[in-house]
């Protein structure tokens, strides 16, 4: 938005609505998601001591796995962003008053919540358990509450006056829902190619112990 924007200093997002990223949207689930995962069993992992080798020998983090979560990071953003405004959105910018461009903001902040959430479930060892669906809705609730407090209530007005009834046409459109689903969809794909190839090709120690090699 920056470059589109020819660096004017005006914001992409609504700040009330992006200030609950990394506290209410993105980071408390983590904790219960990551705290309870599961891999495989104790008593086939004590048979299997190369599963241990990886920390020693810095395979979960170093300069090449480090540099290709920031490359990520940039091109899922830029995905996130760029789709959405290309399908949906306009440089009609007016801060003080609901729009088309702040329909297209929170789509596309919509779609980055998506790719948190759903990136996790992919990386977690036990996508489907309880403990990793659970936190997970309930960091999409925190989402739908902020959205709801900032789109239909008189405190969330005075806030953030360009968010008002803005959910609804979020939400209410066949177009935006594509947008989101579009760019969340074009995001994940790096991820799910990547853990394609680790489980299929390069696959990891643990890999092969779930799979029983």
């Amino acid at each position: 938005w920056m470059f589109q924007d020819k660096f004017r200093a005006r914001i992409a997002f609504p700040e009330y609505l992006s200030v609950g990223f990394n506290v209410l949207y993105s980071a408390w689930h983590i904790l219960f998601v990551l705290g309870f995962d599961r891999d495989i069993k104790d008593e086939i992992a004590v048979t299997r001591p190369a599963l241990y080798k990886v920390g020693p020998s810095r395979q979960l983090f170093n300069s090449k796995l480090f540099a290709r979560w920031m490359f990520f990071g940039v091109v899922q953003g830029s995905i996130a962003w760029a789709i959405p405004f290309a399908m949906i959105g306009t440089y009609d910018y007016d801060k003080t008053q609901p729009g088309q461009f702040w329909v297209c903001s929170t789509a596309a902040f919509t779609a980055i919540n998506v790719i948190v959430w759903v990136k996790l479930m992919l990386y977690c060892e036990s996508p489907l358990a309880l403990t990793t669906i659970v936190p997970t809705v309930g960091a999409f609730l925190c989402y739908i509450m902020a959205l709801a407090c900032l789109g239909y209530t008189p405190p969330g007005k005075s806030f953030q006056p360009s968010m008002w009834h803005v959910p609804g046409d979020v939400f209410g459109k066949t177009e935006n829902l594509v947008a989101i689903a579009a760019a969340s969809a074009a995001a994940l794909l790096l991820d799910v190619v990547v853990l394609l190839l680790s489980f299929f090709v390069w696959p990891s120690e643990l890999s092969r112990a779930k799979r029983g090699r």
